[in-house]
């Protein structure tokens, strides 16, 4: 790796404040009422609900717990989905797109209230979110899609002229932009701790390093075998997004995983951060490798995440091809650093949208779609209230087919081919 890259750590920066736990020995418990597939947001969420409502839950995960998306991603909030609102009204009519945004808006309200009921040192900042219009075109696009959701939504969204953008951030390469002012951040790792020992103190067992290797049918009960021994259960809850395997083949099939690589710079000092982004928000952009980038929570680093690839790459080179384009955004940056560099994986489904459910009797909360830190919390939370058999678990995703991707089994034997077409997209745009 080039001197310019100094010691380069591969584990993600969000560990250094929240390190992923070793592997024990305990021993599973034989039965349950629940059991969950995943301890990421959506699965702890899903069993704090459960067992605050009394019932014995099992979350088991074949890494440590959180230690995918979780505890990988950029910790950005906000009322997201991939699709636009514009685009939901023609893909679904202005009423179910009103009611796919509400439910959005309403799982960023879930996820900040949870951080701030529960307590969690989570390092909350709800200081927005700017996206920046890569071309003009763009620019038009995001100014009706702003001025619709202002008219239908009442949303807290501004319109920002060139002008106005180089007022939030030291750059000059976006043609406008919009503000989101509900959107914010927070520590990822921080976060999924909190909830992890909110979930456990609840009464839920947690067990990471014990992956699922089948879950059979038996009557009106499941047995999920795992590597450390099989488990009774009465329901079944997937939350294993951009990690589901063939432990559940129907699941895996409706769900494609994307790696995002993301840096984390060495220490460059607040005043410097500051005077890159003097506001603090969140920025994301237009540009298909969909760049996205903020401070640190301490604000003395910049962390830029976005598709070196759409396929698996080695980090080196995921690190040499960020830096470039996080230089490209801040050319003072030049001599700047990379201390970490790390990939996780984004679960997306065809719809763009997630699913929450039931199939072949299994509950699922998946699909988060780029947009996991606010909705998997919220999904997960929902999906424990449809096993309660309570009418508040109702979503407006619930009738959001999960569909299975054409000529595919779980492994995304395309993701190079995508990659190529993503970067042409580019380049046909002017990048």
């Amino acid at each position: 790796m080039p001197t310019e890259f100094g010691s380069l750590s591969h584990d993600p920066y969000w560990w250094d404040a929240a390190p992923r736990e070793a592997p024990t020995e305990v021993a599973l418990p034989k039965n349950c009422d629940v059991a969950i597939i995943g301890a990421g947001y959506a699965g702890l969420s899903a069993a704090l609900t459960l067992a605050r409502a009394g019932r014995s839950v099992v979350v088991l995960d074949a890494l440590a717990p959180g230690e995918g998306a979780s505890s990988r991603s950029g910790g950005m909030i906000g009322h997201g989905h991939r699709l636009s609102y514009t685009k939901l009204i023609e893909r679904f009519g202005a009423q179910k797109a009103r009611d796919l945004i509400r439910e959005g808006v309403a799982s960023l309200e879930f996820a900040k209230a949870l951080i701030v009921d529960e307590k969690i040192d989570a390092q909350l900042q709800v200081n927005g979110r700017m996206r920046g219009a890569w071309t003009a075109a763009d620019y038009a696009t995001m100014t009706r899609d702003a001025q619709a959701l202002q008219r239908d939504l009442g949303m807290a969204v501004d319109v920002l002229s060139k002008a106005d953008v180089q007022r939030e951030i030291a750059a000059d390469c976006y043609q406008g932009g919009l503000l989101f002012h509900a959107h914010g951040g927070v520590h990822p790792a921080l976060f999924h701790l909190g909830l992890l020992q909110r979930a456990r103190t609840a009464g839920a067992f947690v067990a990471g390093h014990a992956p699922v290797t089948a879950v059979r049918r038996e009557a009106t009960r499941f047995i999920v075998e795992t590597a450390r021994g099989n488990i009774d259960a009465t329901a079944v809850i997937a939350t294993t997004n951009g990690y589901t395997g063939r432990t559940t083949p129907s699941l895996a099939r409706r769900l494609v995983a994307i790696p995002s690589f993301i840096i984390a710079t060495e220490s460059v000092g607040t005043d410097r951060v500051r005077s890159l982004i003097p506001n603090g928000r969140m920025i994301v952009e237009t540009r298909e490798k969909h760049l996205y980038y903020r401070s640190s929570p301490d604000g003395s680093r910049i962390v830029l995440g976005g598709r070196a690839a759409l396929h698996p790459i080695p980090l080196d080179d995921a690190a040499k091809r960020l830096m470039k384009e996080l230089r490209a955004i801040f050319p003072t940056l030049a001599g700047t650093r990379v201390s970490h560099v790390w990939t996780g994986n984004v679960a997306m489904t065809r719809s763009d949208l997630p699913g929450i459910g039931q199939r072949d009797g299994i509950w699922f909360a998946l699909g988060c779609n780029g947009s996991g830190v606010a909705l998997m919390p919220y999904l997960g939370h929902k999906v424990a209230l449809k096993v309660l058999g309570r009418q508040d678990g109702k979503t407006a995703f619930d009738d959001i087919a999960l569909t299975a991707v054409p000529f595919y089994n779980g492994t995304a034997w395309f993701r190079p081919l995508m990659t190529w077409w993503f970067r042409a997209r580019d380049r046909l745009r002017g990048n």
